[in-house]
Order: C-alpha cells, then sequence, then structure tokens
C-alpha cells in the first residue's frame, strides 16, 4: 500500500489536474517556469555540493557527496518530455542518487525542443559523456541515467555509442523511460485515467511534435523501443505500475531478454510515472532512488 504521504502527494496533484480542467493549454514558457517551481524548491540533502562545468559545450553541473567510492560516476539526463526539465528540477533527485551511489554525478542540462528538435538533445548527451571521459571519467565506473525522456535518451545514447565503435557505460539505470513516442503500447489507454502525472497521448503530443520535428517518431534514437537491443551495457528498469508508459518499458525488457542482454525489470506497485520526483515528500521516492543507486553501486 502506497503511504500517506505518498497519497496525500497524489490527491494534491489530482486537486491541481481538477482545477486546470476545461482551462486553455498554458503557453510553453509558463509550463517552464510551473515545472521548475513545483520541483526546484523539494528538498536537497545539505551535504552535496554542486559545481557548474561546461561539458563539452553543453551546461551541466557536478553533483559530489562526501563520499565518492573510487572514480565511480553517473552521467544524468532529466526528463521533461525534452521540452521542460533544467538542472534546478531534478537536483533534489540526482543529489540523493549520488549519495546512495557514492558516486559523483554529472547533472547534464541539454538543449530543449521546439528550439532545438532532435538531435539537439541526443547530440548534447554524446558531447557530454565523451568530456567525461576525455576528463579522467572511465566508463567502466560510470553509469548512465535519466527518468521519462531522459530514461529514453539514456537508452538511445547507448544505443548510439555501440553503433559508432565508442566505449560504453558500465551500466544504464533509466526511471520511467519514455521509449515510444508512437504511442502504440496499449498501456498508453489502459491506464490513461490512473497516471497523475501523464494522462495518455493528449498531454504528450505536442512534445512528440516538438521534439521529433525533423525524423519520423519510430526513429529508434528518438523512440529506442524500435532500435536493436544486441550488445548494450546491462542495464535497470523502474516503472510504476500506474503509469501510461508502462508498456515502454516491458517492450524494452522484452528485446533487451530477446537480444540476450542483461537487464533487471522493477516494476513499482500502485506509484506514478516518476515518483521519484517526490523525494523528500514520499518514502517511495526515497527508496527507489535508493534502489537505483544500489544497482549502479554494485556494477561500477
Amino acid at each position: 500500500m502506497p503511504s500517506d504521504a505518498y497519497n496525500a502527494a497524489l490527491a494534491a496533484m489530482k486537486e491541481r489536474m481538477a482545477e486546470a480542467a476545461g482551462a486553455p493549454p498554458p503557453d510553453l514558457a509558463t509550463t517552464r517556469a510551473g515545472f521548475e517551481q513545483g520541483y526546484s524548491s523539494m528538498p536537497i540533502p545539505d551535504e552535496v555540493s554542486f559545481e557548474p562545468v561546461d561539458a563539452g559545450g553543453v551546461a551541466a553541473e557536478w553533483v559530489t557527496p562526501p563520499e565518492v567510492v573510487g572514480n565511480r560516476a553517473i552521467v544524468y539526463l532529466h526528463g521533461g518530455g525534452y521540452v521542460v526539465g533544467n538542472l534546478n528540477t531534478h537536483r533534489h533527485v540526482v543529489s540523493r542518487l549520488a549519495l546512495g551511489a557514492k558516486a559523483r554525478l554529472l547533472n547534464v542540462d541539454y538543449r530543449l525542443a521546439p528550439e532545438n528538435p532532435y538531435p539537439a538533445a541526443l547530440d548534447d548527451a554524446m558531447a557530454a559523456w565523451q568530456w567525461h571521459l576525455a576528463n579522467k571519467g572511465e566508463a567502466a565506473h560510470t553509469a548512465i541515467s535519466g527518468d521519462s525522456a531522459g530514461g529514453g535518451l539514456a537508452i538511445a545514447l547507448c544505443m548510439r555509442l555501440r553503433d559508432e565503435g565508442l566505449p560504453q557505460p558500465a551500466c544504464a539505470a533509466p526511471i520511467s523511460p519514455w521509449t515510444d513516442l508512437t504511442f502504440s503500447g496499449d498501456s498508453m489507454t489502459e491506464r490513461a485515467d490512473r497516471d497523475p502525472l501523464l494522462a495518455g497521448a493528449d498531454a504528450l503530443s505536442g512534445m512528440v511534435m516538438a521534439y521529433s520535428a525533423t525524423v519520423e517518431a519510430t526513429h529508434p534514437y528518438v523512440s529506442p523501443v524500435f532500435g536493436t537491443f544486441d550488445n548494450l551495457p546491462p542495464m535497470m528498469i523502474q516503472v510504476g505500475t500506474e503509469e501510461v508508459l508502462y508498456d515502454d518499458s516491458t517492450r524494452v525488457v522484452k528485446a533487451i531478454e530477446n537480444a540476450n542482454g542483461s537487464v533487471e525489470f522493477r516494476p513499482w506497485q500502485d506509484m506514478m510515472h516518476v515518483w521519484h520526483l517526490l523525494a523528500g515528500v514520499a518514502p517511495e521516492a526515497e527508496e527507489g532512488i535508493a534502489e537505483l543507486a544500489a544497482y549502479i553501486a554494485e556494477r561500477t
């Protein structure tokens, strides 16, 4: 059963959605500001430090906990449907991930659509990865992680690294990854009334148009579910059972298994899309991050 704190956060979210029902959708600037306001004020552990860096021409920051094991590192790609989100919106999540994994974490502020459609986000992720390796980072001791669009981007980055014959991470750990921008999974309709954060294709269609303006949404670097899954790094995928994107995860897991790859599937009962964003509020968020951190620590 979800905790009282989780249920209270869920109820507040549904109340805000009900209040907004029927009103004209906000413009992009308002949406971005609302997303940042909603999550940048979440509590951040005091013991973690933040250092802005230019990661190969990409804005980023090092998130450093007080204890780091060896050269262990994480490259993190935030969520937000490729159109919202930034370093501020995910500090409360990545700081806890860095603490739990005892790893330095490179929080990457990749370019957003519609100003910068595909392949800008993937190019920035690639640039940040190569910058990390060129600055004493070691692929064998580095994980790639991300949530939602950032989770899909993390998988796409692994595919591109493989395709270009470049060093891949020790593991990947996507959270609620958005891997199918064509909405072909059954859960998109079956769970549309169960996911308070994403209410189905209508809520995501504008994001798809913005990000995939220059390429078909079936391109595997845009929708990794349509790619090939051989020779990818070990992966753990977390997803909430209430998500419209549930099948975005289950189909990737099946494809990795069919390619004889290493994958650990972690469905979280009764959880919404990227429940980790409730870190500092709901214990399930802390527990999800801890599970992710343990997986990364074991493999890096």
